[in-house]
Parts: C-alpha cells; sequence; structure tokens
C-alpha cells in the first residue's frame, strides 16, 4: 500500500500542517531547543495528522481550524509518548534513545508537558469551545487508560480488558482527532458518529499490529522484540496462547513475570510458547474483524477519492511492515 498515495487527496493541507507544526518545535532555550531536535528525529509516517485531515475532507474542505486540530493532537500524541517512555522506564523510540534515556526523566517530562501546552494552545486559537470540550475528554480519557493499564501490569488481563485498555490509550486519539476534524468543518451528527465509530476500529487495529510485530522475530519497530512482557504487559497474542494452556503453566509464566526472571530461556519459551498456540494468527484474526466493521462505519459516506484514502489508511495500517 503506497502511503503516498493515501496522502495524495491533502498534500496541500500537509504542507500547511507541516508549517504549523515546526512553529511548536522551535525554542530559545537551549536545552528545550535540544531535545526538541531530538524528538523531532523520532518522528514517524504522522498517520495521525493525515488521518485527522482526511477525516475533515471527507466532510468538507478543510480550514485554518482543521490545521490547528492536526498540529495540536499530533503534539499530544508527541508528548504522550514522552511520557510514556518514563512512566515504562523505556529506553529506545523508533531505534534511537527516548528522551528520557538521552537526557533524564524531569527533562522529558519537562519537555512532554511543553509540548502539551503548545497542544493547548494550538486548540484555543480555534476560538471553538467544542474543540476545548474534545481536548479536555481526550486527556480526561488518556489518564485512566494509563491507570488502566498500570492496574493491569503483570497481570494477565481478558480480552475485553486488553481492548478496553486499547480504547483509552491508542484508539482515542484517533476518534476524538476524528471527530475534532468533523467539527473544525461543520459536519453533521451522523458525519462525526460514523467517523467517530472509523476511527476507533482503526485504532484498535493498529495497536494490535503493533502487538504482533511484538512477537514478529523480524519486526522492524525500532524496538527489541518481546518489550512488552518485559514491561509486565500481556497483549493479545500471548494473552490468546495463556488461554489456550493450563492453568498452573500460566501461573508460573505470570511468577516469572512478577518477579522478572527474564533469561533467554524465558524469551524462547514465550516466543514458540506463541507460535505452537497460534497467538499471532489469532491476532491477525481479530484485527480483521475490527478492520470490517470500520469499513461499515464508513458506509454512510459516498463513495469517493477521500473516503478510499481512509479505506487505504485502514489497510496500510494492517499491512504495514514497521
Amino acid at each position: 500500500m503506497n502511503y503516498e498515495l493515501i496522502k495524495s487527496p491533502i498534500i496541500a493541507e500537509f504542507a500547511l500542517f507541516q508549517q504549523f507544526l515546526d512553529s511548536a518545535f522551535s525554542a530559545e532555550e537551549q536545552l528545550l531547543k535540544k531535545v526538541l531536535d531530538h524528538v523531532r528525529t523520532q518522528k514517524g509516517k504522522q498517520v495521525r495528522p493525515v488521518f485527522t485531515l482526511l477525516c475533515a475532507k471527507l466532510c468538507a474542505e478543510p480550514n485554518n481550524k482543521t490545521i490547528s486540530v492536526a498540529a495540536a493532537y499530533e503534539l499530544l500524541h508527541t508528548a504522550s509518548l514522552i511520557h510514556d517512555d518514563v512512566v515504562d522506564t523505556t529506553m529506545e523510540r523508533r531505534g534511537q534513545p527516548s528522551a528520557n534515556a538521552l537526557f533524564d526523566n524531569r527533562t522529558a517530562v519537562l519537555v512532554g508537558d511543553y509540548l502539551l501546552s503548545k497542544s493547548m494552545q494550538f486548540i484555543a486559537e480555534t476560538g471553538m469551545p467544542e474543540l476545548y470540550n474534545q481536548l479536555a475528554l481526550l486527556g480526561n480519557i488518556l489518564t485512566r487508560g494509563e491507570l488502566l493499564q498500570l492496574q493491569h501490569s503483570y497481570s494477565i488481563p481478558t480480552e475485553d480488558d486488553y481492548i478496553e485498555i486499547i480504547k483509552k490509550k491508542t484508539a482515542v486519539l484517533f476518534t476524538i482527532s476524528a471527530e475534532s476534524a468533523a467539527i473544525s468543518v461543520g459536519a453533521s451528527k451522523e458525519q462525526r458518529e460514523a467517523l467517530r465509530q472509523f476511527a476507533e476500529y482503526l485504532g484498535i487495529c493498529f495497536q494490535i499490529k503493533d502487538d504482533i510485530f511484538d512477537y514478529s522475530p523480524n519486526a522492524q519497530i525500532g524496538k527489541p522484540t518481546l518489550n512488552d512482557i518485559r514491561e509486565g504487559k500481556f497483549t493479545l497474542p500471548l494473552i490468546h496462547a495463556l488461554e489456550s494452556i493450563r492453568a498452573n503453566e500460566a501461573s508460573l509464566i505470570l511468577e516469572s513475570v512478577k518477579k522478572r526472571q527474564f533469561t533467554e530461556d524465558f524469551f524462547y519459551n514465550i516466543g514458540s510458547l506463541v507460535a505452537r498456540t497460534g497467538g499471532i494468527e489469532y491476532a491477525e484474526q481479530r484485527m480483521t474483524y475490527y478492520k470490517e466493521k470500520a469499513v461499515l462505519a464508513l458506509s454512510v459516506f459516498a463513495d469517493g477519492d477521500i473516503k478510499q484514502s481512509l479505506l487505504n489508511l485502514l489497510e496500510f495500517t494492517i499491512q504495514r511492515k514497521k
């Protein structure tokens, strides 16, 4: 799936977004500038702003408020990654040292806070109270998602718990971005709800794919294989695997994780267990299930280039190699 082709209907809008985003990464203070420059080198494909701009354009022509929304939520996403790395003591981000590893936790948290404040500034400048409410709702749900994940750390969640964590951590940024994009161009309630549903299912697919990478030997995602289990996180491939074995065996694995008995044999056995029980295949099946629900959610919109780009973005999310 050609990512540049997906972006083609919003080339002009994406260029404006980049200009707007650049302004947030300029700073006079030496330390702040140094950290921001490092963070900029870790940017990915910027799927979220592309998604945001496409959602808006599916309803009407994007405007300056739409550009502000796209930039604000990209900043918020970046800030959340910086804070996540501190909370999870993650030392790498996309194959490079994380901000907390290269600098320290205090600096990383403060720079994350700075980006959050710029995100709020961009939303405030739209002058639309409904967009303020969306931003506040996002902060509320993201925090609850982090706490829910902490609650389930070093324990084996059910699949329902796992999906709920995804909704509150990964999918919510897609759903709020989609709704905010729709609000910025005056979309109808029906359009907003359709985009919200599509965004949630896409976000679930996005996270399941990331979790599949963690158990795939050839994945090139810039972080060590089986990194999630090192952090006490049980994701779908392993959740399915543990449901497929005897309870006492699952308990032994859980105890090893709690005691952080992370030997080479342990990781080999976990990888073998996931492979033997079809954990990756099961996760792929569930991802396909949510993909089909996402496609159905967009059925209220007429066919066209923008809708096709959103469907292609969904397919890209599932087919991506990193």
